[in-house]
């Protein structure tokens, strides 16, 4: 573990498991690596803050811990009380020794920066309280305590930045997409692509592990064809006609797709959406 820096504790309360992220529309085992991957790359950006003196990962999940302590984190045993329960776990820990600034990232931030940290973290310094929404508007991306001595009451989960709010936290308006990018679902997962995916998350994205190749649409001509971008960053065109045979009829920019390549791996000669479509049964 790392001394202790005089910046920032952040509290990262991450699950893991099987469970972990269960809307992305993924199998189970591709979830669950995804889900990882997205906790790495926010501890990753975190630890490279020059505003974070600690990273305290909360989690009651053996391999989780293992990795987080290999990164110069300290690890804090989860309650298995929820998410709140995490948080004031990691806190508690945070103020052990006295007062301490501490903030709370949840670890699902894969384009999360280094920068984007430092400037959240210098906005927040003067407030006792804060609260940075997601791009939603609705979630919590990140949340603030000046010289905290005790766990504060937090309210994570559905309208958690208007709870925190009401708690008595100042609402931040900042333009850190990477921070306020949060991924639970195929569209987030889209919008954090575009950003540019942490290391961890653009390996755990490799076109082996998933069916077909998972692109996300980034250009939309009338004639129906366009343009891609592979998780790997790469951009291929699309043809018109071929999402058609798959029963899309009208692709979208930031749509999640699968899509299969030509020889040289420069066209999509089928675009299609698990579930949607011939042969595409929902899981």
């Amino acid at each position: 573990m790392r001394e202790h820096g005089p910046g920032w504790a952040v509290v990262v309360p991450v699950r893991g498991g099987p469970l972990a992220k269960s809307r992305l529309d993924l199998p189970m085992g591709t979830r669950e690596v995804l889900a990882d991957a997205f906790a790495r790359d926010t501890v990753a950006a975190l630890l490279a803050s020059g505003a974070v003196g600690d990273v305290l990962v909360v989690t009651g999940d053996a391999e989780v811990a293992t990795w987080a302590s290999g990164t110069g984190a300290q690890v804090v045993d989860d309650p298995s009380g929820g998410l709140d329960a995490a948080v004031a776990a990691g806190v508690s820990a945070a103020v052990a020794a006295g007062p301490r600034d501490v903030a709370v990232v949840l670890g699902d931030h894969p384009a999360l920066r280094a920068e984007e940290v430092d400037t959240a973290l210098a906005a927040a310094d003067g407030h006792g309280r804060a609260v940075l929404p997601d791009l939603d508007g609705t979630g919590t991306a990140l949340l603030t305590m000046r010289s905290a001595t005790t766990p504060g009451p937090t309210a994570f989960g559905p309208g958690s930045a208007g709870a925190h709010a009401g708690m008595g936290h100042t609402v931040l308006h900042l333009d850190v997409p990477g921070l306020r990018t949060d991924v639970d679902d195929a569209a987030s997962l889209a919008r954090a692509t575009l950003l540019g995916l942490g290391a961890a998350t653009r390996a755990a994205l490799g076109r082996a592990t998933l069916p077909g190749v998972q692109a996300t649409i980034h250009r939309v001509e009338d004639d129906g064809s366009g343009a891609a971008l592979l998780d790997d960053g790469v951009e291929v065109v699309v043809p018109p006609g071929a999402a058609e045979a798959s029963g899309l009829r009208h692709l979208r920019v930031g749509q999640r797709v699968s899509v299969e390549l030509d020889e040289a791996g420069r066209a999509a000669t089928r675009v299609w959406i698990v579930g949607i479509g011939p042969g595409e049964t929902i899981r």
